[in-house]
């Protein structure tokens, strides 16, 4: 069965390279529905039942006005081969979404030319949806993303929905691009442990114990655990500035990439350590498509976290920011941070 929803949305397609995902509203609060609007997972139409879930980036495909395929741009250009992504929908109106480029600028830190590269070779947003099946409609408002310009905007394009298959489209842009994106949802996996079935949602990230939103000034942000076994980060830099033109300057990108904070990949839960390891594929700060020799940050790709869940949060731990380290005897942990979350929503269907 195919069927079409459309995501409601304003904003130039310049400024629609991403999907549209979340909202406008305060953060974690899912939008508002005119009376015709279903609540995504309630017991509404096929876009409705079909839409949450996980999915995982196939490809993009570029096409000019006249509707004729582009070629690819070269690495890391948006749109160009191999391009890593997912997309997490969640049934209670929760949504995010990542897409990865290949070949980004290796280096410590970006200088602010090739961050200008940058801006569009790493897509980010996170927020909530909500959607219209009488008129296949699904409304997206951005709460935050990467590109400073979209967040608090609602976004559009034409989704097809075919077994397992997504293709959304959208709409031409300024310089006469039309962007599509494949996507293959990812099947819920079985036998999960306890800890699975408590993390598998969406959470806010929250002041630590002992700290208040301004200080340190609170990063927005949402954390994502699928039951698909995939999960993903999004944080924002509190103040952020919009660029002055259409098109960043190279000092406006450098301020861009360096306030966002974004991966995404597997997970898995080790229950007797107590931790999480994060295999993440996509990286805004570490460039995990090259050799570990070549990445950016020399970070490994796996993050271990210690977990805690203190009623509706859940207290992430870390002993260093890569890789797996051996479980700290009790009372001996030298922690290298941690990192407060509040739930949104029960994993169910995501």
């Amino acid at each position: 069965m195919v069927s079409k929803m459309v995501i409601c949305a304003r904003a130039s397609v310049l400024v629609c390279l991403v999907i549209g995902a979340v909202g406008s509203t305060a953060c974690g609060t899912p939008p508002t529905s005119d009376n015709s609007a279903a609540a995504p997972g309630a017991n509404g139409g096929a876009l409705t039942r079909e839409f949450p879930g996980t999915w995982e980036l196939v490809s993009i495909d570029l096409k000019d006005a006249s509707g004729d395929p582009m070629p690819a741009p070269a690495p890391p250009g948006f749109g160009s081969g191999g391009a890593t992504g997912q997309l997490v929908a969640g049934r209670d109106g929760f949504i995010g979404l990542a897409i990865m480029q290949q070949g980004r600028t290796k280096g410590e830190e970006l200088s602010p030319e090739e961050a200008v590269t940058d801006v569009d070779a790493y897509t980010a947003m996170f927020g909530t949806y909500s959607v219209v099946d009488s008129s296949n409609l699904v409304t997206v408002q951005i709460q935050g993303s990467r590109d400073p310009r979209l967040t608090g905007t609602v976004q559009t394009s034409v989704v097809t929905l075919s077994g397992d298959t997504m293709t959304m489209e959208l709409p031409l842009s300024a310089s006469g691009i039309q962007p599509a994106y494949h996507w293959r949802k990812l099947p819920e996996l079985t036998g999960l442990t306890p800890t699975h079935e408590r993390v598998i949602g969406f959470w806010r990230h929250v002041p630590n114990e002992g700290d208040t939103a301004e200080d340190p000034p609170l990063r927005p942000g949402f954390i994502i655990y699928s039951a698909a076994g995939r999960m993903m980060v999004h944080l924002m830099g509190p103040e952020r500035s919009v660029y002055a033109g259409l098109a960043p300057t190279p000092e406006e990108a450098q301020a861009t990439v360096g306030s966002y904070t974004s991966y995404f990949g597997p997970f898995s839960v080790d229950e007797a350590g107590g931790y999480f390891v994060h295999h993440r594929i996509g990286h805004t700060n570490d460039l995990t498509d090259r050799p570990k020799t070549e990445r950016r940050t020399g970070l490994d790709t796996d993050a271990q976290r210690f977990y805690e869940f203190v009623g509706n949060r859940m207290v992430l731990r870390y002993l260093s920011t890569s890789g797996v380290q051996p479980v700290p005897e009790a009372g001996e942990a030298d922690w290298g941070g941690m990192i407060t979350w509040e739930r949104l929503s029960a994993g169910s269907g995501q």
